[in-house]
């Protein structure tokens, strides 16, 4: 048996025959493949429905660090649903790539077609009113970086990659695609096999995906510059049209 499979079944064993435990499952890069020296190891801890409580911890075993996460079914689908408001798919794809352990109910066979069906929902196009605050957000960040870069500020190269997130993130909530964190973007744009392991929608903006990478190793400012705020005007051109002088938005009060 493999070390890392040893180290989860001596984790397992206070877990197996708890009365208000029904189920596990393991997941991640030791499921998915190509684990690094730093890859924990995942597992869910299934708990009956009438638990109402949950718990979240690390535990290192024979030199493997397991991160486990304990919750009942309930739970679980909460976070499905705040995953898909947040346009995130973490809980999901855990769920759908990861290898089932025991399952004395059938519960987790239940929650990964409940994840499955998370996962191929749409989500909503975003209303003009948010579209237009997004616009005036992009034009002001093209603003402050064109004034840190005037002025010659040390800390030019922090704000031009904070804006180049932002801008990544921004529009991906315009095109309607899941958000990706900011340590896997570069992953997510040139990696067929990140595609595969998490799931992912191929970026569908090849122009943008050219430019974004560019952007991500330019080394002059001047071109950094240049660079960004060609992004910035192809993302303005896809959103519609944008011009601060006279611009405006009116919407309701909140309640």
């Amino acid at each position: 048996m493999e070390e890392w499979k040893i180290a989860l079944e001596k984790f397992l064993k206070d877990w197996r025959n708890r009365n208000d435990v029904v189920g596990a499952l393991v997941c991640g890069s030791y499921i998915t493949g190509d684990p690094s020296r730093r890859s924990d190891i995942d597992v869910h801890i299934i708990l009956s429905d009438d638990v109402e409580w949950r718990e979240r911890g690390n535990k290192l075993i024979n030199g493997f660090l397991i991160e486990y996460f304990a919750n009942p079914p309930k739970q679980i689908r909460k976070y499905f649903q705040q995953d898909f408001q947040n346009q995130r798919t973490m809980s999901m794809v855990q769920l759908m790539t990861g290898k089932i352990l025991f399952d004395n109910t059938g519960i987790l066979n239940e929650l990964k077609i409940e994840a499955e069906h998370w996962l191929n929902n749409e989500y909503d196009e975003l209303n003009k009113t948010i579209v237009e605050v997004k616009k005036y957000s992009l034009w002001d960040s093209l603003d402050n970086l064109k004034d840190c870069f005037e002025q010659k500020r040390m800390d030019f190269h922090f704000v031009y990659f904070n804006a180049l997130a932002n801008l990544f993130s921004e529009y991906c909530q315009f095109l309607r695609l899941e958000s990706i964190p900011y340590y896997q973007v570069h992953s997510y744009l040139i990696d067929p096999a990140y595609i595969k392991k998490y799931l992912k929608n191929v970026f569908p903006d090849s122009i943008f995906k050219e430019m974004f990478l560019k952007a991500l190793i330019e080394a002059d400012k001047q071109k950094m510059m240049e660079t960004y705020e060609e992004l910035v005007n192809h993302v303005m051109n896809q959103m519609g049209d944008f011009n601060i002088d006279g611009w405006k938005i009116k919407s309701p009060v909140e309640e």
